[in-house]
């Protein structure tokens, strides 16, 4: 079969066109971040953690609920691949990560884009628009980015809630202190205040 015909990757949370010759590639990042549990998770104990994969798929969720951005869910879908090189990984910044654990910003944020940069290349003249729209996620410059990262933190919040009242050994009320001050859509703040009720 001609190399030039593109194919769709057909997942739940990845419907991206690729050429055939790139397909390979893209289905192993996505493969990567399914397998993936998030570290925070990881770290607290929790039974069959929320994979990097899983956490993307609640993202696009949300933003085709309660967004309607040109654009939004392509950069949901790509914002995390960089974790699906076993060299970078779900790296933990965070204020509440012990400090033995606790990885370095400016570190992590270079590590990233060179895996993200060589992801890109692998994908061919896709990749090329893939690796801008990451970038774009990443500097935060503009309102479809700052809409996906209130979407990233809300959806932590409203994940570490759900492992709280379910019993798992996690303590939502440090995710409400590390990321609540950073939401400022005022539908994604209405939706946390009814969810945050549950945990009285």
């Amino acid at each position: 079969m001609n190399n030039a015909i593109n194919e769709e990757v057909r997942s739940a949370q990845y419907p991206l066109v690729f050429q055939r010759v790139y397909l390979k590639k893209a289905l192993a990042v996505i493969k990567a971040l399914d397998d993936l549990p998030r570290t925070g998770w990881v770290d607290r104990g929790v039974e069959n953690p929320e994979t990097v994969g899983e956490h993307t798929e609640a993202l696009i969720d949300l933003a085709e609920i309660y967004f309607h951005v040109p654009g939004l869910t392509v950069m949901l879908k790509i914002h995390d691949w960089p974790e699906s090189n076993p060299k970078v990984g779900d790296r933990r910044t965070d204020s509440n990560c012990p400090t033995e654990k606790r990885r370095d910003k400016e570190e992590k944020k270079r590590d990233e884009t060179a895996a993200m940069r060589e992801i890109c290349i692998s994908l061919g003249p896709e990749g090329r628009r893939l690796f801008k729209t990451w970038n774009e996620y990443e500097e935060q410059k503009t309102r479809r980015s700052r809409i996906a990262s209130q979407i990233d933190k809300f959806q932590v919040i409203i994940k570490a809630i759900e492992y709280e009242t379910s019993g798992e050994p996690v303590i939502a009320q440090e995710f409400i202190d590390e990321h609540l001050a950073k939401i400022k859509n005022q539908l994604l703040r209405k939706l946390l205040r009814q969810a945050i009720k549950s945990l009285a």
